[in-house]
């Protein structure tokens, strides 16, 4: 697992450099926008406590783009709002990188590409007004805010990084509506940033399966658990395979040789030396991000994670998740 802000900007810009490239040689027009924006006109790049790019794209330049995948070379996948996941608006992602957002079991039970983006989003017209917006935003803001036409008119140019991006004609007034009175050259430092974590090196797929695949041809194998506290309990009630799980391992000195809820505690140093073909090691912790960096610093790779909330309780003597369930097969609450 790779976090490096830096690394993540880099695979960014080589992203917003094909899109470009892909704009000009097909006489589309976008704008540099929100944060990115403001990044450009503050100092010329990345705002220090940003982690997305943001563009946006008159509506039929939109379409012509998300009609066109084949556009872009075998390192991005162009993901539409018609493809899995159902963004709200296109995205363009960078194969075999992860980028997941705060709700991270959301993204987990939409499925679809979850590389590192960036947001393409369509700007609409306002029949009649000579203003537009954006109204597939989440953000309540910037999704109510209008802008008049003019304001974005023939593109300007912005240095951004090492790259030069196309701006608004007018771009303290765009900045203003989507901000406010945003005290130039301070003010609108409200974002934060936004993935719930990223990884530059390996791809989603790696994370789909290690948090939604812990119950895959799960039978028969001798199965090692990670965490010694509250979600141990609950996991070893849920899914009721107490005759399959070895032992628990915890980094609390305290609780070797000990049992906790009726399992064995043992140190995690053991752990290396008990794996072979038939074990499964499995992540039963609120801390499993940090617990999975230990584990991967150990050598070990092939681990699984227990995320309360995606699976589903146990229905009988058979463990399900929801995605498998047909409809009127058993009542169950939604996702909430």
């Amino acid at each position: 697992m790779t976090d490096n802000i830096s690394k993540l900007r880099e695979i960014q810009l080589e992203m917003l450099e094909a899109f470009d490239g892909v704009c000009k040689e097909h006489g589309l027009t976008y704008y540099a926008c929100f944060g990115t924006l403001l990044g450009i006109m503050r100092g010329g790049g990345f705002l220090p406590w940003d982690d997305d790019v943001d563009v946006v794209m008159p509506e039929k330049d939109y379409s012509e783009l998300c009609g066109h995948k084949d556009w872009f070379d075998e390192r991005f996948f162009l993901q539409t709002p018609v493809d899995a996941g159902l963004p709200h608006f296109a995205k363009l992602r960078r194969n075999g990188t992860t980028a997941f957002r705060e709700d991270f079991t959301e993204s987990l039970k939409k499925g679809g590409h979850c590389g590192i983006p960036i947001d393409i989003i369509p700007l609409a017209e306002i029949p009649g007004t000579g203003c537009c917006r954006t109204p597939t935003l989440q953000s309540r803001e910037k999704r109510n805010a209008v802008y008049l036409k003019s304001w974005f008119g023939t593109p300007g140019t912005g240095q951004f990084e090492n790259l030069k991006l196309r701006i608004p004609a007018m771009p303290r007034k765009v900045l203003n509506e989507a901000y406010g009175e945003w005290m130039w050259p301070q003010g609108a430092q409200i974002c934060t940033p936004r993935h719930w974590f990223f990884d530059t090196e390996n791809g989603y797929e790696v994370y789909f399966r290690r948090y939604t695949g812990m119950l895959d041809e799960i039978e028969g194998k001798k199965i090692y658990l990670f965490g010694a506290a509250d979600s141990l309990r609950i996991w070893l009630e849920r899914f009721g395979l107490q005759e399959q799980v070895v032992c628990t391992f915890d980094n609390d000195p305290n609780k070797w040789g000990k049992e906790a809820f009726g399992t064995e505690v043992r140190n995690p140093a053991e752990l290396p030396e008990l794996l072979d073909e038939d074990s499964r090691v499995i992540i039963v912790s609120l801390w499993h991000q940090e617990i999975g960096k230990q584990l991967e610093q150990m050598g070990i790779t092939d681990y699984f994670v227990y995320l309360d909330g995606y699976y589903d309780e146990k229905i009988g003597n058979k463990v399900v998740r929801r995605e498998d369930l047909k409809d009127g097969e058993v009542r169950i609450p939604k996702w909430e």
